[in-house]
This record gives C-alpha cells, structure tokens and sequence, in this order.
C-alpha cells in the first residue's frame, strides 16, 4: 500500500475513532450516572469558589431521600438549569442558594431536581475550562 493512501486510511480510522468518543462517552454517562443531563457547564459565578465558571461538572441521579442540606443539585427551571446548594429540606419543596449569593433562591419542588453533583473527597468532581466548550456548543445552536 502506498504512503498516501496509508495516510487516508490512518486519518479515516481516527476520526471514527474521535467521533465514537464524542458520542460515546455522553451515552456512557447517561447509563452511568442514571439521568438524562449527566454533566453541565457552571455558567455564571454564583458557586464560586466551590465551582467556577466555566467548569463541568458530572451530575447524577439523586432519590428525594438521598439529599442533604450541603448537597449541590441542579434542578430545571424556566431559564434552563440550575446549580446551588441545598440550604433547607421542607416536605415537598427545597432551598438552595448558590455559594456567592447574598439571598436564597425561591423554594423548588422535589419533582425538578434533576441530581447532584458526583463528589470525590467530598468535593464535586469539576473539569476547570471544559465547560467553556459546552457553553459555546449550545450557544451555536
């Protein structure tokens, strides 16, 4: 086989490559982590210093009785999502407040909680700056 097409072969076998973990992993996580939204981009710095802007972060499924105050949660709003901490448990509803806020966030039904952040030495496992790729993905839309 000549150098050239040798070449071509190589750089077609990459790509698939690259394009099964681009498809893969998100669907990996999915099955993983037991929830639809399995990772999300910190958009703004209300998390900060905990999360930055700009980070990922790995989401996953959180049962009602499986939270905690002190948990990060992201929940569906009408904006999109949100990522704060749990400041309060109530029956049927809960209070987050993202770390640099001075107020709460109005109370948010357990119904609308999508998960929790995945922690490692009880810190949220975050990838800094990956979130900025996201971020840009969504907004070309």
């Amino acid at each position: 086989m000549n150098k050239k097409k040798k070449s071509i072969i190589e750089f077609i076998i990459y790509l698939v490559f690259v394009g099964a973990v681009a498809i893969g992993t998100p669907k990996a996580l999915v099955y993983a982590l037991g929830t639809d939204y399995p990772i999300a981009s910190i958009t703004s710095g209300s998390m900060w210093p905990e999360l930055k802007k700009n980070d990922l972060v790995l989401i996953k499924y959180a049962e009602k009785k499986s939270l905690a105050k002190g948990d990060i949660v992201v929940f569906k709003n009408e904006r999109g999502f949100t990522i704060h901490r749990i400041v309060e448990l109530n029956e049927d509803t809960i209070t987050t407040k993202g770390d640099a806020n001075n107020v709460s966030d109005s109370p948010v039904e357990y119904e609308k909680i999508i998960g929790k952040t995945v922690n490692w030495n009880n810190k949220p496992v975050r990838i800094p700056y990956l979130g900025r790729l996201t971020i840009w993905a969504s907004n070309r839309r």
